[in-house]
């Protein structure tokens, strides 16, 4: 009898951590940050932070309408198909953001004292839209990194969520007579 009864209370004790588990990935605040470079400079311009509901995953997936004239690229939080870019691409033009909507400024994220040192080239991810996405070769990995590294946002993000992927996005609003002058790198990370 004695034994049925401690069998009981494990089980009940198992099962009431499980409920705990999925309470706590509810519970868990579910954030996307896009941290926006200058394309040429690397220069941090700024950037946003996107709250969602929660997810155990993060996937990027994508709508890309080729710019025979006038096109577009909206980047989306897959697993939840929730908008996270959304772009105009304008041949021999020049395209602009529309989502988000704003953009933080650069000194509306704290910085740490501490400078992280680049992760291993295999984190990051290119955003990869269309078969022909442009993305120069080879990359300055440390040259974008070396311009959000002291931020407390990035250090916060990959703390928690020390195996996500760095995904790295290139938008180019303009295309054709394209200026590189007005495009942009987009670092996403998921907390």
């Amino acid at each position: 009898m004695k034994k049925a009864i401690v069998f009981l209370m494990l089980i009940g004790l198992m099962l009431s951590c499980d409920n705990n588990d999925d309470q706590e990935i509810e519970n868990q605040t579910n954030k996307v940050v896009l941290l926006k470079l200058d394309f040429l400079t690397n220069i941090f311009e700024g950037g946003k932070e996107l709250e969602f509901s929660p997810s155990p995953s993060f996937t990027i997936s994508s709508t890309y309408l080729s710019p025979g004239d006038f096109g577009s690229i909206q980047l989306y939080y897959d697993e939840l198909n929730e908008k996270i870019f959304d772009g105009t691409i304008i041949w021999g033009g020049t395209g602009a953001v529309t989502y988000p909507t704003e953009i933080d400024l650069p000194n509306t994220f704290p910085i740490t004292s501490d400078e992280l040192p680049l992760p291993d080239i295999d984190r990051f991810e290119k955003v990869i839209y269309d078969e022909f996405a442009y993305y120069p070769d080879p990359i300055e990995y440390s040259n974008i990194w070396n311009s959000i590294n002291n931020l407390e946002v990035v250090s916060n993000y990959l703390n928690s969520n020390p195996n996500g992927k760095i995904s790295l996005f290139l938008y180019t609003p303009s295309v054709g007579i394209g200026d590189p002058a007005k495009w942009d790198w987009f670092i996403i990370l998921k907390n």
